[in-house]
């Protein structure tokens, strides 16, 4: 049964290592768990599109940083939706979390000018840890979902 004030929130994926798999997965049970009022859909970059852009009210996204920029999978699904989403005027609030084997700051600086151009606004500091991550950063993927579906549900975004 779907409210009439149900929100949306999108979380995309790219992951080779399943590091950033593991941590959106993470991330999507702790927004599901914050409030029953937020649908999450949870997808790999590859699956997603302009469709799920204009469906959300917002946007998480995890991916790694390889050879210094944005994983090819985001890339890619940010390549995909660039123009479209400009046309049709799709506006999100989003955050950014980088698992990388880097310092993905090339990552986070590549896509904060491909959300500038998009007109998304960010709601809350990046993350970007490096290596396997432990329970210190599963939590921080955890405390991020829900904090976003709770800022989506009582319309701080």
């Amino acid at each position: 049964m779907t409210q009439t004030n149900q929100k949306h929130l999108l979380i995309v994926y790219h992951s080779q290592s399943g590091r950033n798999e593991s941590l959106a997965y993470a991330a999507a049970a702790a927004a599901r768990d914050a409030d029953s009022g937020v649908d999450v859909r949870l997808l790999r970059a590859a699956e997603a599109g302009t469709r799920d852009l204009a469906w959300c009210d917002g946007v998480l996204l995890f991916f790694p940083e390889n050879f210094g920029a944005i994983a090819g999978g985001m890339k890619d699904f940010l390549d995909r939706t660039f123009y479209p989403v400009i046309n049709q005027q799709v506006y999100r609030p989003y955050s950014v979390f980088i698992c990388s084997g880097n310092d993905g700051s090339n990552a986070l600086r590549q896509f904060e000018r491909i959300a500038k151009g998009c007109s998304w606004r960010c709601v809350s500091e990046p993350i970007i840890t490096t290596g396997v991550p432990d329970t210190e950063v599963f939590e921080k993927a955890e405390e991020l979902g829900a904090a976003f579906a709770t800022g989506l549900i009582i319309g701080v975004f």
